[in-house]
């Protein structure tokens, strides 16, 4: 037998386990060393508990909890904090993010299982009796498939968060929609940030006007407005296929809460109080919480400074006011940060009204 392995803590002459019953109110990720943090100091104070003391509280013998779970593993802590700012009250949960996935699996899932299972039996008997060839139509028995999947699919999508209503009306026939399915009315949310913008050296008439021939010229942004078009012209250009729809969404941490939140992430260009700027516009579901904007705001700061933005900043841009240009999303300077603004995309008649308000450092 193959030896198991997991984490787990163990209780020093333990007199008693005797559980109690534990309702999970919402699971958040932690990244990075986050998790680390708050399994190796659970009784300091943490902005996510903060956040979200309103879910975690006793009802008779049953308590209210929050999972973190480990972004990157696959333990969690279990926390009921009694109103506090820290784990007041805390357990250590092996291998939770198995608990969790065995949790999601829809009534559907577990019929198609068992029928898969069925049919591997089947096949596995009839091997011993000299049979080598199969074929899945002889092995599937009288069961449905394509009905238990499409009851399986309507029951996760039942489960999502970013939609309203799902219907699930299969009736075999041929050309019949399967599905109706509403989405969420969505919001609109642009994230800011500041260009830097380089261009080629003009040719200059005396060799000692020239500059080196590695140098860029720096061109202020309030300049380059004139080169909205053709700048988003060439991030077009820079995007993958499998972008279509999505954008950079589809690169972003498919476990996270925020990816069912945010449909979609294009990066772009636009004038902005006199001045290029770069933009990411985010078609949304709901608002983000304070730590899930915190998460999104540095997912972007590394696709501006690392990720996407690393790439596209290489490539050259053809401008008539500049020649040939080069723009990067990010700069290494102070000044160099992020806002968010927010616009409701349910009332087209008042689509040019924004909210905003302050999010720890970033005006939404």
């Amino acid at each position: 037998m193959k030896k198991i392995t997991f984490n787990a803590p163990l209780n020093h002459k333990a007199y008693s386990y005797e559980p109690m019953q534990i309702e999970v109110e919402k699971i958040i990720p932690l990244y990075g060393k986050r998790f680390e943090q708050m399994r190796d100091h659970p009784l300091e104070d943490a902005p996510e508990i903060i956040e979200n003391r309103d879910l975690m509280y006793m009802e008779g013998n049953t308590a209210h909890c929050i999972l973190f779970l480990d972004a990157n593993g696959n333990d969690g802590i279990l926390v009921e904090a009694e109103g506090s700012d820290y784990a007041r009250k805390s357990e250590f949960i092996s291998n939770a993010r198995a608990i969790i996935e065995a949790n999601d699996i829809t009534a559907g899932e577990r019929q198609l299982h068992a029928e898969l299972k069925a049919m591997a039996d089947r096949i596995s008997e009839f091997s011993h009796t000299g049979q080598t060839h199969f074929t899945f139509e002889e092995m599937l028995g009288d069961g449905n498939i394509k009905a238990m999947m499409i009851q399986a699919v309507a029951e996760m999508l039942d489960r999502r968060d970013d939609l309203t209503e799902v219907r699930d009306h299969y009736l075999g026939i041929a050309g019949q929609a399967d599905f109706t399915v509403t989405a969420k009315p969505a919001q609109e949310m642009k994230l800011y940030c500041p260009l830097e913008i380089q261009a080629e050296p003009q040719i200059y008439e005396t060799d000692w006007d020239a500059p080196y021939e590695d140098d860029l010229e720096v061109i202020p942004s309030s300049c380059a407005c004139g080169c909205e078009n053709e700048i988003n012209a060439a991030i077009q250009k820079y995007s993958e296929p499998n972008e279509n729809y999505r954008g950079l969404m589809i690169y972003y941490d498919e476990d996270s809460p925020i990816n069912e939140k945010i449909i979609s992430a294009f990066p772009s260009v636009e004038v902005r109080n006199g001045e290029l700027v770069g933009v990411l516009t985010c078609q949304i579901t709901e608002p983000l919480t304070e730590s899930e904007m915190s998460e999104f705001k540095d997912w972007w700061t590394g696709q501006c400074s690392d990720g996407w933005s690393e790439g596209f900043e290489q490539r050259e841009i053809k401008t008539d006011a500049f020649g040939t240009i080069y723009v990067s999303f990010w700069n290494p300077s102070d000044s160099w940060q992020i806002e968010a603004e927010m616009t409701d995309m349910t009332d087209t008649a008042d689509i040019e009204e924004e909210e905003s308000f302050d999010m720890g450092g970033i005006s939404m």
